[in-house]
């Protein structure tokens, strides 16, 4: 999950719809339920909140922009539900905009490094990199603070040690293998991020090896390798066709075009179909006493909707964001179901502590990734 806003009006109540069996069982197992999310959230809604909070950002030299992340996350919250009840965003902006402040405030300290001093920025580069696991842990921990279904808190429990080792100390056998450990590492960093989340008093288990992540790393990495060796016999032919190789005047600018073009292209295939593979290998595999997720993105449906979205914003200078956002929230909610065999009553609270936004932001700004 990331960053999170006020003029939304709360979502009505609506009634739970019947779950429906996802049997058949055995008569000795209790049978489980297919509880699936909805998102209702439209196009028109969304971008109502988003040109607001577009303006009201720029008039105001990006400081509106904690309130309008809070307004933003609390439209997608409460337009998803699931067993007809609407998820929540409880986080306030003013913690969000001393994150934001502090985060801009590192990242222009970084950039502004490097015009005087390379050493300088490296020293800022390594600062950053140590706290790293510092900041994935704080960040999950306030997204999970606030985010809550049925009246009941996420959390996310904090293991420091253990995240450095994750996040840090493995980046050294990864470097020493040239990137073959990266699956297996992922894996480790995933679930990771899963078991230390709770929800009420119920944790999550991952329910998968590292060593699983592989199948479809490696797929993505052959599928990709082939895309550029075609391309490369290709780019040949056609230069030796044109005589180019003879003649020695190469005609630079197609083919830098072209290469940058193909390769863009074979990447995004390529990561449309890895994005659903690996978020469904995660979903299925997570427990929560008892209850099990269920993901069934495909990859061809995901890449469509990524294609057509990148055409609409950008033939729209930007102003189909909020359709293509909408477009992406509704079939990953229409993909995603909980089977349970109860009607989640026995879940209970827990006290709820305040986290501190300024490790959320900073991971925000610096792209780190610690989402599931």
């Amino acid at each position: 999950m990331e960053a999170h806003f006020d003029a939304v009006p709360p979502a009505p109540p609506a009634l739970p719809e019947p779950p429906v069996p996802a049997g058949p069982w055995p008569p000795s197992q209790s049978p489980m339920f297919e509880h699936r999310f909805v998102f209702d959230g439209r196009a028109n809604e969304y971008f109502r909140i988003w040109i607001v909070n577009l303006a009201l950002t720029l008039l105001s030299l990006g400081i509106f922009s904690a309130w309008a992340k809070v307004r933003s996350e609390r439209y997608f919250y409460g337009s998803t539900r699931l067993a007809g009840v609407p998820f929540e965003y409880t986080a306030k902006p003013l913690p969000i905009l001393k994150g934001r402040i502090i985060a801009v405030g590192l990242f222009s300290a970084y950039v502004v490094a490097g015009q005087y001093s390379l050493y300088m920025q490296l020293g800022l580069a390594l600062l950053i990199a140590m706290l790293t696991p510092w900041l994935i842990v704080r960040g999950a921990a306030f997204r999970a603070r606030y985010s809550s279904w049925r009246g009941l808190n996420f959390r996310f429990i904090p293991d420091y040690g253990e995240a450095y080792i994750r996040f840090l100390l493995l980046g050294l056998p990864l470097i020493l293998s040239l990137g073959l450990l990266y699956p297996w590492v992922k894996g480790k960093q995933k679930a990771f991020i899963v078991e230390n989340h709770r929800f009420g008093g119920s944790w999550f288990k991952f329910l998968l090896g590292p060593g699983q992540f592989y199948p479809p790393y490696l797929i993505a990495w052959g599928v990709l390798s082939a895309w550029m060796f075609v391309f490369s016999m290709l780019m040949f032919g056609v230069i030796m066709a044109s005589g180019s190789v003879r003649s020695g005047e190469a005609p630079a600018g197609l083919l830098v075009f072209g290469m940058t073009a193909f390769m863009y292209l074979g990447y995004f295939v390529v990561l449309a179909f890895l994005a659903a593979s690996i978020a469904n290998l995660i979903y299925n595999h997570i427990d929560i006493d008892g209850r099990r997720l269920r993901s069934t993105l495909k990859g061809q449906r995901l890449l469509w909707i990524y294609a057509g979205n990148t055409i609409a914003i950008l033939g729209s200078a930007g102003l189909l964001i909020p359709w293509a956002k909408i477009r992406l929230a509704q079939y990953r909610a229409d993909c995603l179901c909980l089977l349970a065999a109860d009607d989640f009553n026995d879940m209970l609270a827990e006290r709820a502590i305040g986290v501190d936004a300024t490790a959320a932001e900073v991971d925000g700004l610096f792209d780190i990734d610690i989402g599931l």
